[in-house]
């Protein structure tokens, strides 16, 4: 009798445990609120971008003044931290720890991101040791900071399928967890964290998650002209939403690639219906799996996207998801999917996007 009780006791602990990290996880979704991602430190190729102090008091004072109240931060870790040398270490972590003050300064949160990460099959028991030795030593340093203040968002836009990447992914959970239960993580899906396969994952057991995904779609108008996508997106001048007599040619090197296949769809998926049927897909399955999802990216490379169209098109989605409770964070503040307005030094925001 007494053993029946322990059991039932220990059963009831567990399941009210579970139920409070999913409130906890649930209640911080609702505080992210506007967000923007700020892009320079996930930058491989631009090391001296680490002895650059990109956000300052006044960056700070602009975005709260538009109602942004999240940072994410995308941290090249791999490259800088566990593979750099002393001083590229010390720059990532000095940046870190000035953009962390700032948050706390102004109340804002931080999420910070292991982006270009490595995962890969062929050296997969490696890649999940040096996954788990890296939060190990971030959850360590910064565990006197509040769990309310900051989230760790364990790897951007994984690539390996998801019956790989999510037992990893509740490995490293488990790991964090140990010594900061309150931390709550962010995890997306594979296919570089799809909104499709997102849907199609159970959730992991620990509840104190966030599931994250983003958005680019359609992706033929955001990415248009972006080089290092390949020939798919090279037509440009594309509109959103789609006008028929505003449609530039398909570009001739288009032709033959997924890019052809999507211009020809382009007068179905260029328009704000077909971004609410998508946004959709996420909302049912985060009801019906009863766990918290985030847009951590969504945004328009600026370089061919016309600039009607660019304001349209993040208009639209923002609105989109203010009116699921899903929170979203921009891609990205000043780099190729600028949120500014003009030259980055003048500091002025979009004011189609932020009136």
């Amino acid at each position: 009798m007494k053993q029946g009780l322990f059991l039932f006791s220990l059963t009831l602990f567990c399941f009210y445990d579970l139920s409070a990290q999913q409130d906890l996880a649930s209640s911080r979704l609702k505080t992210i609120g506007s967000g923007i991602n700020v892009s320079w430190l996930e930058q491989t190729w631009n090391s001296g971008g680490l002895y650059h102090k990109k956000l300052k008091q006044e960056d700070f004072n602009l975005l709260a003044s538009a109602g942004i109240r999240t940072i994410r931060l995308p941290v090249a870790f791999e490259r800088f931290y566990l593979s750099g040398n002393d001083e590229e270490k010390n720059a990532i972590i000095s940046n870190i720890d000035n953009v962390l003050k700032l948050c706390q300064r102004f109340a804002f949160k931080l999420i910070l991101v292991n982006h270009s990460g490595r995962l890969q099959n062929q050296s997969l028991n490696e890649d999940e040791e040096r996954l788990k030795m890296l939060w190990a030593m971030l959850e360590k340093r910064y565990r006197h900071v509040s769990s309310s203040l900051l989230y760790f968002e364990l790897f951007n836009e994984p690539t390996l399928e998801d019956a790989k990447w999510l037992p990893i992914a509740a490995s490293v959970t488990k790991l964090i967890h140990q010594s900061s239960p309150k931390r709550t993580l962010i995890i997306g899906a594979s296919n570089y964290n799809s909104i499709y396969e997102l849907s199609r994952i159970s959730p992991l057991l620990d509840k104190n998650i966030i599931y994250t995904f983003h958005f680019y779609e359609p992706f033929i108008f955001t990415h248009q002209g972006a080089t290092w996508i390949g020939k798919q997106v090279t037509t440009t001048g594309i509109p959103f939403p789609y006008a028929a007599d505003k449609m530039p040619k398909l570009n001739t090197e288009a032709k033959g690639t997924a890019g052809e296949k999507n211009y020809l769809n382009y007068v179905n998926e260029g328009k704000k219906g077909a971004i609410h049927d998508k946004l959709m897909i996420i909302k049912n399955w985060s009801k019906k799996n009863r766990v918290p999802v985030l847009c951590s990216e969504y945004g328009v490379y600026r370089k061919h996207a016309p600039f009607i169209s660019v304001c349209n098109y993040l208009s639209i989605v923002k609105n989109e998801l203010q009116s699921l409770a899903i929170p979203g964070i921009i891609w990205d503040y000043d780099d190729n999917f600028s949120i500014l307005a003009g030259e980055p030094k003048n500091k002025k925001l979009l004011p189609c996007l932020f009136p």
